[in-house]
Parts: C-alpha cells; sequence; structure tokens
C-alpha cells in the first residue's frame, strides 16, 4: 500500500482561507453594495470591511448584539462611529445586499475532491428541508408562526456534491412547506431527497418530467394501488396485485416489499381545466425488526440500478439537512435572533446563511486536502472549531482581500466602556457618603 504524502495542517487551512476573498473579492462587495444602493458613497467605513465584520462577527455567535458588533467595527476600521450612524446601515438595501452577495456564492460553489459513488449516478443529490426561526411576538403580523405568534421559515436546498447550500429562500413561519417547494431545471440529473411535509404526488410527477429522480418516505394518508410486484418470493406468497398498501402490509413477512403503485397526479390541460392523469412509481419497504413494522419509500429509481435496500440507505443520507440546522442555530446563531425589525431579521437571516457557506467552504477544502494525508475531519468538528477561531480567519480574509484594518484603537475603546454614560444616577456605593 503507498505511502500516504504528509499534509501540514496550517498549510491546509491557509489554502482555505484563501479561497474565500476569491469568491468574494474586496471589489465585488464594493460594487454590489452600490448596486443595491446599501453604499452610495464610501466614507467612514469600506462595505467590505463592514460585511465581513457582520459575517464573522454576528454569524459565530462572537457578537450576541448589534451594539457589540459596531464596537468591534470601530476597532478593526479605527473610526468611531456613532450608533445611530450604525444602526441605520441595517435596512432594505442592507437584505438586498446580502441576498445578492448569498445569490453569488451559491452559484459560485466548488465540488468536494472526496468520491461519492452515488455521484456517478448523478449529477448532485440534493436533500430539501427547513427550520423554524422563532422571533419575538410583535413581529406576528410580519413574519405569523405555526405554533408559535412569530416565526421566520428557512427553506434550504443542501447539495451532497458541495456539502454546503444549494439553494435558500426566507419564508413566513405559517407557510406550508410543499408550498416552498419552486422546481425547476435546476433538478435536472439531480436525486432529491424530501421528508414528508413535502409529500405530493404532481410534485414527484413534474420532478420525473423534468429529468430529476426522487425519494420520499411514503404519507401516511397515502394508499396507492399495487399494480406490479418487482422482487419474486419463494412459497404461498401474497398475491399484492390490484391490492391497496395499506391492506395487504399487516398480512406481509418478507423482510423487503418491492412493488410498482399508480397514483393519480393533478395536471392542467385546455384553457387551465384540471384533470387526473395516473402515473406509475416505484414503491419500496424494509421491514423494522423491532416494530415489524415496513418503512416505506417512493421512488422513480430503477429497480436495474438501485435495489431496495440501497433506497433505504440513500434516504438515510438525509440527516446530513438535519445537522446543518443544528449546525446553523447553536454555531452561527440563527437562535439569537431578538429584535423587532423585519429588516434586521431578514439581514441577520441571510448573515448566518453567508456564514455557512463560508464556513463549508473553507471547511471543503481543508478537509479534502487532510483526506490526500489520510486524515478525517468532520463537519462538527470543523464547526466548533471555526466558531473558536472566527477572529483570526477575519484578520486572514482581510489581510488577503486587501482591506486595510487596525486594532489600535482597541484599548481605547475597552476603557471607554468602563466609563458610567450618567455619572449623576444613583448607586450602591453612595450610601458611605450619606
Amino acid at each position: 500500500m503507498p505511502r500516504r504524502p504528509h499534509v501540514d495542517p496550517e498549510v491546509a487551512l491557509a489554502q482555505g482561507i484563501s479561497t474565500v476573498p476569491n469568491s468574494l473579492p474586496a471589489k465585488f462587495l464594493r460594487e454590489t453594495a452600490k448596486a443595491t444602493k446599501w453604499i452610495e458613497r464610501i466614507k467612514k467605513i469600506d462595505p467590505a470591511l463592514f460585511f465581513w465584520n457582520l459575517v464573522f462577527g454576528f454569524g459565530p455567535s462572537m457578537e450576541r448584539t448589534l451594539a457589540a458588533l459596531r464596537k468591534r467595527l470601530c476597532t478593526i476600521s479605527a473610526e468611531e462611529l456613532v450608533p445611530s450612524s450604525f444602526f441605520d446601515r441595517f435596512n432594505d438595501r442592507l437584505v438586498a445586499f446580502l441576498e445578492k452577495v448569498l445569490q453569488h456564492l451559491l452559484a459560485t460553489t466548488v465540488r468536494s475532491e472526496l468520491p461519492r459513488k452515488v455521484l456517478d449516478h448523478f449529477k448532485d443529490v440534493l436533500v430539501i428541508d427547513s427550520t423554524i426561526v422563532r422571533l419575538l411576538d410583535t413581529l406576528a403580523d410580519v413574519f405569523p408562526g405555526a405554533g408559535m405568534p412569530a416565526g421566520a421559515k428557512i427553506s434550504t436546498v443542501l447539495s451532497v456534491a458541495t456539502d454546503s447550500l444549494h439553494r435558500m429562500a426566507i419564508y413566513v413561519g405559517k407557510k406550508a412547506e410543499i408550498k416552498t417547494l419552486k422546481l425547476g431545471e435546476w433538478v435536472k440529473d439531480c436525486l432529491l431527497l424530501f421528508d414528508l411535509g413535502y409529500f405530493g404526488y404532481s410534485e414527484f410527477e413534474r420532478i420525473m418530467r423534468l429529468g430529476g429522480h426522487f425519494i420520499t418516505r411514503l404519507h401516511g394518508n397515502a394508499d396507492p394501488e399495487i399494480v406490479e410486484v418487482n422482487r419474486s418470493h419463494r412459497g404461498r406468497a401474497i398475491d399484492l396485485v390490484g391490492k391497496r398498501i395499506r391492506s395487504c402490509l399487516a398480512s406481509l413477512k418478507r423482510e423487503v416489499l418491492d412493488v410498482m403503485v399508480k397514483v393519480e397526479v393533478t395536471r392542467r390541460g385546455y384553457r387551465g381545466a384540471k384533470m387526473k392523469v395516473p402515473v406509475v412509481m416505484r414503491l419500496v419497504g424494509i421491514l423494522n425488526e423491532e416494530t415489524q413494522e415496513y418503512h416505506l419509500y417512493l421512488t422513480d429509481l430503477p429497480l436495474e440500478t438501485f435495489d431496495a435496500e440501497r433506497i433505504a440507505n440513500l434516504y438515510r443520507g438525509r440527516w446530513c439537512v438535519e445537522l446543518l440546522f443544528k449546525e446553523l442555530k447553536s454555531r452561527y446563531a440563527l437562535d439569537v435572533i431578538h429584535t423587532s425589525k423585519p429588516e434586521i431579521v431578514k439581514a441577520l437571516i441571510y448573515t448566518a446563511m453567508i456564514t455557512l457557506v463560508i464556513s463549508r467552504r473553507i471547511f471543503v477544502a481543508y478537509r479534502d486536502a487532510m483526506a490526500r494525508g489520510g486524515k478525517v475531519v468532520t463537519p462538527e468538528k470543523w464547526a466548533r472549531f471555526f466558531v473558536e477561531h472566527a477572529g483570526y480567519i477575519l484578520r486572514q480574509v482581510l489581510r488577503l482581500s486587501k482591506v486595510e484594518f487596525t486594532e489600535e484603537l482597541l484599548l481605547r475603546l475597552a476603557l471607554q466602556e468602563t466609563i458610567a454614560q450618567d455619572p449623576l444616577r444613583e448607586r450602591l456605593e453612595d450610601v458611605w457618603n450619606g
């Protein structure tokens, strides 16, 4: 067995960090700030510096309040920015700027070098899901929630090929998941994994017509008709053809169920008239030995390439999106949006998503480099490192981007925070002067 090359972790990290300014050069950030009219004239604060301070400040949970972000921006810019000047920048134009930056990042993602056998069959595997961010009750009119007064729904598409976001959008919390699914040419040659919130025969049939593929769990209310059995069984096997799936499950003993089922989808016909069309899909079931119940999956994947066990195993990979949401909320501050202003909510959600994408971009480059030396780097351990060393990464990104910054004001600003804002206010120690 050939000896693996030695890979210096610091060199690998530096190479990973260098991908960030290449993806988001300072010139692009300044031009986008002007194009969205967030910054019309660069005065005291460079928009590139403001952006990176926001991404590496709020996102990695280092600075939990806008006031703390202002202090650090003053520190690294060597400018004393009054609070109103800083807070006024959190407006709809900042939201438009951050959305443009995020879309640019998502359009320039880089595929991982790590081998993924499933990608021999698909251009990508896309895991689709959403999560809810709890907001202040005062935002109930703007962001009505489901099961809570106010909430924002973050709809995401996670790419296996890039180990990062592929698409994302923000909705009100009460919006049904299936209504956030915007299918298009992007699904072609991709495998899509859904949870039950996106279950809809018409949506699955449209994915097939667009040239994509899907796997989803069968909804508890779904009861399609069996039209063909894909796997034969010895002995006196029950004849399943023509029966509804739910009526058969209790009497089945086989460990693996693999059949074709007929479902009805709704299509728009002449002059928008709706019509029902029968479509055949594949249904597989794996018997749980402990519960003696079937885990049922609906798919369009061919029997010749994907057996039932592999389909069930592929669906297990959907758990990676749950880990992504956990990372977003525990590492990148999506659980701490305590503001009554809708534009700040959107700005900070976009900031957290940008932070995630940037973190994953460095992670993929670092992990792939370390893998050449036989070392394994996990997303969970990387996220912890990124948060703990976000300040260091920020400084490296600023240097590589040639964005001017300084820390000369650090001591002066810190000392200012020790001075009471209201010297005439009564304090406990005044009792000694009474």
